[in-house]
């Protein structure tokens, strides 16, 4: 790292929920402690086909309305986008890419930006690393955006996940509760509800992911 010239990272993600976006937040602060020059490109997804059922929260009928987009999902359909400037191109030394995860797989808004010829001009040649934004599975997700950047020409350095609290069937509900009310709900069916959202810990985990990846890119910061 030169003394006079601050590293460029790029953070490219999508969000529904704001959740990655909470995510995408905690991890350009991080960055910025560590001095570098960061850019922020928030994907916006604008395909007509499935945003007028996406786009409204709180949802009337969150499950079938999810659900919409099952197929497509599960086919790796890409769908229309529109690409900040940030994340069409620009001389950038580490990209972050952070992702939801739809239905098992990466999301399309991003399954998009991977698979268009920016992402080509942004990643090539350059480190890049993934993050996943689920309610429970991620596995797929962050192999999904890791052979995705790698084919557009990346160099993949390292990944993570983030998930909410609470098993299987309770986070579902609680998750379906916040959609429909657009807030978190304490009880539903008359189960006590965990939060739907990220863990309390996300922006600590977020520090974490940031200095790993920092350090295998840039090397270690010199101390005080």
């Amino acid at each position: 790292m030169n003394g006079q010239t601050k590293p460029k990272v790029l953070i490219v993600y999508y969000t529904l929920t704001k959740q990655s976006g909470r995510v995408a937040d905690a991890i350009a602060a991080a960055l910025d402690v560590r001095g570098y020059d960061v850019a922020k490109a928030l994907i916006e997804f604008t395909d007509e086909r499935w945003v007028p059922k996406l786009s409204q929260f709180p949802m009337d009928r969150p499950f079938p309305q999810i659900a919409s987009i099952l197929t497509a999902q599960l086919r790796h359909k890409t769908g229309e986008i529109r690409i900040p400037p940030e994340a069409e191109g620009g001389d950038y030394e580490l990209v972050l890419l952070a992702s939801p995860t739809w239905w098992f797989q990466t999301s399309m808004p991003i399954r998009s930006y991977l698979e268009s010829p920016a992402a080509k001009a942004v990643l090539d040649g350059k480190a890049f690393a993934t993050a996943s934004i689920s309610r429970r599975y991620y596995r797929f997700n962050l192999g999904q955006q890791k052979k995705l950047g790698e084919k557009a020409g990346g160099e993949f350095v390292d990944k993570t996940h983030f998930v909410v609290a609470g098993g299987q069937v309770k986070s579902m509900l609680s998750w379906l509760g916040y959609m429909k009310h657009g807030e978190p709900q304490e009880r539903v069916a008359g189960l006590k509800m965990p939060l739907p959202n990220l863990k309390p810990d996300y922006e600590a985990q977020a520090r974490t992911f940031v200095d790993d990846v920092a350090d295998k890119v840039f090397g270690r910061p010199a101390a005080a």
